[in-house]
């Protein structure tokens, strides 16, 4: 873990207290995330199922590289194109769900699309919520986080999906209030 030089002049006092840098990084980074949710949310709306979930996609990968830049780590190329790799199967399918779930819904005049883009748009700013988290804490892990053992991962990736089911909306009213 890296910490900030609390020796830059030893004879100015007591140093204070060590405070890990990605604390002072954190707020920054939760800022970046946030931004690329709202971005999916306005990307989940698009009406065409394959081009939003590439939007999302894209979206992802914009803020794995901010968040990169947040915490000057180098941005990981491999994590990045199996993430484009498994966004792009694993959006097969829910989208075939959605497909199916949009059929039954039209029926219902406007409600019906309005309810499919709703969900379909909070599916993938959870979606963008979970990765950035994920690699907010592969960067402050130094590097580890994402390599890590695949049951605690598996718990993670749940709780955090679970954690932005919640988040997520609470930043779509936040954004339609300003």
């Amino acid at each position: 873990m890296q910490y900030i030089d609390t020796m830059e002049n030893p004879t100015a006092g007591p140093a204070p207290t060590e405070v890990p840098i990605f604390e002072r990084q954190r707020p920054a980074a939760d800022q970046v995330i946030k931004d690329h949710v709202l971005l999916a949310l306005g990307a989940g709306l698009i009406p065409v199922p394959l081009v939003d979930a590439v939007a999302i996609t894209m979206i992802e990968v914009n803020m794995i590289g901010d968040l990169a830049g947040v915490y000057d780590f180098p941005i990981p190329h491999k994590l990045v194109r199996h993430k484009i790799l498994l966004s792009l199967l694993g959006s097969f399918g829910p989208l075939y769900a959605a497909d199916h779930l949009y059929g039954a819904l039209k029926v219902v005049p406007l409600i019906g699309f309005a309810a499919s883009a709703a969900i379909l748009s909070l599916t993938g700013g959870v979606s963008v919520y979970v990765v950035g988290r994920a690699f907010q804490k592969h960067y402050e892990s130094g590097g580890t986080f994402l390599s890590g053992n695949n049951a605690y991962l598996r718990r993670f990736f749940r709780e955090t999906r679970e954690e932005g089911r919640q988040v997520v909306p609470e930043y779509a009213r936040a954004a339609a209030i300003t």
